[in-house]
């Protein structure tokens, strides 16, 4: 298989893979000052055929242009650089609600919970189509994409084994959990994925965990198992460790999510449901 860092990140997320098909293009541009709509928007409701057969990296981006148009920032490197490249984008540091429609809240809303139920058999099939397209050689960088965010709904790491840690997050291999972090390998993450991220530690040593939305998570995976006999003792100095840097930069970014937030209908790119 190619390793995923031959790719440029410059040449990154332009075009669509070819099997998918574009969203239609909407008939008014509904944000003032703009000449056209962006692609990946919609300004009509959507609905579940809209989304039948989209990838990972579809749907994300159909999620948030909603919240990029509004000016938004992302964390996630790979949305930050589609969103720079294009000409309607401009970057506020946090996005104008009022330029957030009723409609546009529920198509984000639709778009996240088609994607939420995907089932791991489901997600399971397509990164093994893509990993025999790309055995064969035939890789593009929205392939890449797509595989780093299969890699993370299911927990495991899905590329070239061969690959270096660099290339690949905790998130997408929690294998990396058994060395001590560091703080450039958070950059890239939201306080959705760092939430996660420091749950997960726990996860891996069996905690049963009473929030839905982290239980529903980690089921999705396939190392997760819920220990009866877990205590905090299970923990290492390690884990201990990785858990301390990584509260620390959800300070830097706003602090750690409650479940509440997690779950709640804001703006921004820490969304649990609506925004990366």
């Amino acid at each position: 298989m190619r390793s995923w860092r031959k790719v440029g990140v410059a040449t990154l997320f332009v075009a669509m893979p070819a099997w998918a098909q574009p969203p239609p293009t909407p008939t008014t541009p509904p944000v003032v000052g703009l000449t056209y709509s962006p692609a990946f928007y919609f300004d009509r409701a959507l609905t579940p055929a809209d989304l039948e057969g989209r990838t990972l990296r579809e749907l994300s981006l159909m999620r948030n242009v909603i919240f990029a148009r509004a000016g938004n920032t992302f964390r996630r490197k790979w949305l930050d650089t589609y969103f720079r490249a294009q000409p309607w984008y401009k970057a506020q540091g946090k996005a104008d609600a009022s330029k957030i429609s009723k409609l546009d809240w529920q198509n984000a809303k639709l778009i996240a919970t088609y994607e939420a139920a995907l089932t791991p058999e489901v997600l399971k099939k397509r990164a093994e189509a893509y990993q025999a397209k790309m055995a064969e050689g035939d890789v593009t960088p929205e392939m890449q994409i797509e595989m780093h965010l299969l890699s993370q709904r299911l927990g495991r790491w899905l590329g070239d084994q061969a690959a270096p840690e660099t290339d690949r997050s905790p998130l997408e291999d929690p294998r990396l959990l058994d060395k001590q972090l560091t703080k450039a390998q958070l950059e890239n993450m939201s306080r959705r994925d760092l939430r996660i991220l420091r749950n997960m530690v726990f996860a891996r040593r069996g905690y049963a965990f009473k929030s839905d939305l982290l239980r529903e998570y980690f089921a999705a995976t396939d190392w997760y198992q819920i220990d009866p006999k877990y205590t905090t003792a299970k923990l290492t100095p390690l884990d201990w460790r990785n858990v301390k840097l990584i509260r620390s930069v959800e300070d830097e970014v706003g602090g750690p999510l409650t479940d509440e937030q997690h779950q709640k209908e804001e703006y921004g790119d820490d969304h649990w449901m609506f925004a990366a």
